[in-house]
């Protein structure tokens, strides 16, 4: 009986400590994977909750994007990010045309900072020799990214008053934004076309305006935006208790 007894209190024993290394090398191992899946799978809904919150927003703006890179352009044409001289010109030619005045001579002085001082005064071209559309070089100074910039001009014109007033009016709907600084109105011939008008009768003057247009020195390249899609959510394990 003795040795029954002693047996069965081993068994119970050996038991117990099969019983109780399951439970620390299987169980609890798993209990706590499980607690760590589903403090990940929390996180997860909650990331995937900001994400389609930001998303919701995006798409909101998305709708605005199209009317704010319109005006981002129209921005751009009238203050481009180089002298953009060849345009100007032909933008000059074309309002002079329809004014009915003649264009004798542009003369652009080097792109300067607009808080700087003032360019030096631009030495006027000699009547006796003008040139339709003489353009002096213009370099682009230095500048960092975006900086504003002015180009002082001299404009020569010739043709009546009212011709004269006309094509000031047009400089005002330019491609181009541009500032009037000065307009000096004088009697006389027309350069170009001597048999126009003479000194005398008054119907011709020669004007001189000075002004200046703007550049963005350097501007960085527009970038194209597009809304994200939506991610999907990955999957996520869960295990019970």
């Amino acid at each position: 009986m003795d040795k029954l007894k002693q047996y069965v209190v081993f068994t119970v024993l050996g038991s117990l400590a099969v019983l109780a290394g399951g439970w620390f090398l299987l169980v609890s191992p798993k209990r706590s994977e499980a607690a760590d899946l589903r403090t990940q799978s929390a996180g997860q809904v909650t990331a995937n909750a900001q994400l389609e919150t930001q998303l919701t927003v995006l798409k909101a703006q998305a709708k605005d994007l199209p009317k704010q890179q319109a005006k981002l352009a129209a921005v751009a044409a009238k203050i481009p990010d180089n002298p953009a001289l060849p345009a100007l010109i032909r933008s000059l030619t074309t309002a002079a045309k329809a004014a009915g005045v003649e264009l004798v001579s542009v003369t652009p002085s080097q792109p300067t900072a607009l808080a700087a001082a003032p360019a030096a005064a631009v030495a006027p071209v000699a009547p006796t020799a003008p040139k339709t559309g003489a353009v002096a070089a213009a370099p682009v100074a230095a500048a960092s990214a975006g900086q504003l910039q002015q180009i002082q001009l001299t404009l020569n014109v010739a043709g009546g008053y009212f011709q004269v007033e006309q094509f000031v009016a047009a400089l005002e709907n330019l491609p181009r934004s541009m500032r009037l600084s000065n307009l000096v109105l004088n009697p006389g011939s027309n350069p170009v076309k001597p048999g126009a008008g003479s000194t005398e009768d008054g119907k011709t003057l020669t004007t001189t305006i000075t002004g200046a247009v703007f550049m963005a020195a350097n501007r960085p390249a527009a970038t194209a935006v597009t809304v994200p899609v939506q991610p999907a959510a990955g999957p996520v394990t869960t295990a019970k208790k």
